[in-house]
């Protein structure tokens, strides 16, 4: 039944982000040709403190909850209450350091954008127990289709205000709409929190497993996010536009294949971990799959980095393929440290999330360093690369000493598809089969597909059919 717990939440999970991202990616299309790529870059420096500050009001808590295959009604009532908490004083602090932040970038706008914006937080923690409740029973229908509504709604709207000329703000409201949006949803389909009563029991059973966990997830977000701050404050915001439009249209397919992993992945493996060698089958064939899925994304985005751009969003952002590339590249192996990270949390390991975590960061303070030293560019995104190549092997390092019973054959597929990957971009990008762009556009998309999928088969990497089996065997257990 787990088996086909997660085959059905895989499917419903990708066609709820494919819409959530779809629908987003379409106003963003429409906004991108309006708005230029200094409100972007004023958008970007707002989102990077609302990130941090997100992270903090998680604190690993809902990992927890999904975790726990006893939570109970005082569990969540006391997560509700600290998380709440939490968001307003979060809010608050936003509040009282906008305009120091704003002078920093010396852009006065950053303060009232940063202001409205904080209520992000305090509007998303009327929805957060209720997000966790969904994902740890594995609901991901009904939690699609409340995204994709608070994003239809949304989208509507910010198109609506930046047609009327609304600038940035319309960029904010989108925001907002999003998370009141899915939290009206929440609260009149899946309903409240009943009494409210805070636990000291339950909150630091819980908090336990989420303190390592919250640090990690702090550093990360902070140093998946500094070069959106580092380019506004030494480069320009124009380039903070750039890099935050690239990213943006970089986590479109990774963002789904990232839900994925903390979703469906975690929450199923969650429920197996006592069964060593269903877990081990379970782990990686899932893995071999995702690898294979990612490394064609990552392919697609690096190859025709340029096209993407200039035929979604206008000929003014086709600068930001140079970031587009640098962040396909990135993503691949963001997302197998993803991989590693699940078994971390599955089997309540998280101090070494932190340690880890602590350990790529050290490599990326000093490639930012030789980066702005250098006041070079391309440095700082290529010491990103670096950084997350070298911590990919480490964390498999540590999950290998720690897992011995997966065996290597997580890193024997990375290195499949690796290689895969490099032969097919050498082919596509040293060819040119017509003269005629748009034909030999189409053309080379079907080679890289075509040379993508013999590869990938003739190093074993897929097998459907047997996969097909081995799911439906589980299901009838």
């Amino acid at each position: 039944m787990v088996g086909n717990k997660i085959k059905n939440g895989v499917i419903w999970s990708v066609i709820g982000q494919f819409g959530y991202l779809g629908v987003s990616l379409l106003a963003n299309i429409i906004i991108a040709r309006l708005l230029s790529p200094a409100e972007f870059g004023q958008l970007g420096i707002v989102l990077f403190f609302i990130s941090i500050a997100r992270v903090l009001t998680d604190s690993g808590l809902g990992g927890a909850l999904i975790r726990n295959n006893k939570a109970s009604d005082i569990d969540y009532s006391t997560i509700f209450i600290f998380n709440l908490i939490v968001s307003v004083l979060l809010c608050l602090v936003i509040i009282l350091f906008s305009g120091q932040i704003s002078i920093f970038y010396d852009d006065p706008v950053l303060k009232d954008l940063l202001i409205v914006a904080s209520f992000i937080l305090i509007i998303n923690a009327f929805q957060f127990v209720q997000g966790a409740k969904l994902v740890k029973n594995m609901r991901f229908k009904e939690k699609a289709m409340y995204e994709f509504i608070a994003i239809v709604i949304s989208t509507s709207i910010g198109i609506f205000l930046v047609l009327n000329d609304y600038g940035i703000w319309s960029l904010i409201v989108m925001q907002l709409t999003t998370a009141l949006v899915i939290t009206i949803l929440f609260w009149v389909f899946e309903g409240g929190h009943g009494s409210l009563k805070f636990s000291k029991e339950s909150f630091y059973f819980h908090y336990r497993f989420g303190a390592n966990t919250t640090i990690a997830s702090i550093l990360n977000s902070i140093f998946n996010n500094i070069y959106i701050a580092l380019l506004g404050k030494y480069f320009s915001v124009t380039e903070t536009g750039l890099y935050f439009q690239a990213k943006k249209l970089q986590e479109i397919p990774v963002g789904v294949i990232n839900k994925l992993t903390q979703g469906v992945l975690f929450s199923g493996l969650s429920k197996i971990q006592d069964d060593k060698i269903q877990f081990k089958k379970m782990y990686q064939m899932v893995i071999r799959l995702f690898t294979v899925l990612v490394g064609l994304i990552s392919l697609i985005l690096f190859i025709f980095s340029e096209e993407i751009i200039f035929i979604l969003i206008g000929k003014q952002w086709v600068e930001a393929s140079f970031f587009l590339k640098v962040l396909a590249v990135i993503g691949f192996f963001h997302i197998q440290e993803k991989f590693n990270r699940v078994l971390f949390k599955v089997f309540n390991d998280t101090k070494y999330i932190l340690y880890l975590e602590l350990i790529k960061k050290s490599i990326q303070i000093v490639s930012i360093v030789i980066g702005l030293s250098l006041q070079r560019l391309d440095v700082l995104m290529y010491g990103f690369i670096v950084t997350s190549v070298i911590s990919y092997f480490i964390n498999f390092y540590f999950t290998y000493k720690k897992y011995n019973f997966l065996g290597l054959n997580e890193l024997v597929s990375v290195f499949k598809v690796l290689i895969v990957l490099v032969i097919t971009t050498f082919v596509v990008s040293n060819i040119s089969i017509t003269d005629l762009y748009w034909i030999n556009l189409i053309l080379k998309i079907m080679l890289t597909f075509i040379l993508f999928i013999i590869g990938t088969i003739s190093v074993g990497l897929l097998n459907v059919k047997g996969d097909m089996k081995f799911l439906k065997k589980k299901n009838d257990k």
